[in-house]
């Protein structure tokens, strides 16, 4: 039988077979292992994706928790700080008034110190104005100039004894 153009069916379906046995076989041994080995990997990735979708929740969960307890300690600190200062005025106050109490009681006694003190120097006074009489009196009195003058000197003598 001629076959138009020298064609020849049955190298054509050797081929052909040829073809398909090198398909299955390149299916069996190459593309299910690649293809199982795809999946695999990608189920990996999917595995380690979602473990790290859900570490990533803990941590955010973990931070706001953690920012929750920051804005309590941070709430309780400025309630804590106002009260120190509170207690600090309170305290500054109390001073205040205790010192402006001991100032008025240092000035009581110092007045009646320096009060004391004036009694006492007019008393003094009042005793050497009557002394400074009599020996004026007593000058007055002598008959020489010379008992004046020795009477003057011991006048004199007694006073810085006195002081």
């Amino acid at each position: 039988m001629a076959v138009p153009l020298n064609i020849d069916f049955q190298q054509i379906f050797l081929h052909m077979f040829n073809f398909v046995i090198l398909f299955a076989v390149l299916y069996f041994l190459l593309y299910k292992p690649v293809k199982k080995f795809m999946d695999d990997r990608e189920a990996e990735y999917k595995r380690i994706s979602d473990e790290a979708s859900s570490k990533l929740a803990q941590a955010q969960k973990a931070l706001s928790e953690v920012d929750d307890r920051i804005a309590e300690k941070e709430e309780a600190a400025k309630r804590e700080r106002s009260e120190i200062l509170a207690s600090a005025q309170g305290e500054y106050n109390r001073r205040i008034k205790e010192a402006e109490e001991s100032a008025k009681k240092i000035v009581s006694d110092a007045e009646a110190e320096a009060e004391s003190i004036r009694k006492k120097a007019i008393k003094r006074s009042s005793a050497d104005i009557s002394e400074l009489a009599v020996d004026s009196v007593e000058k007055a009195v002598m008959a020489s100039a010379e008992e004046a003058f020795e009477a003057f000197l011991k006048a004199v003598e007694r006073e810085s004894q006195n002081e």
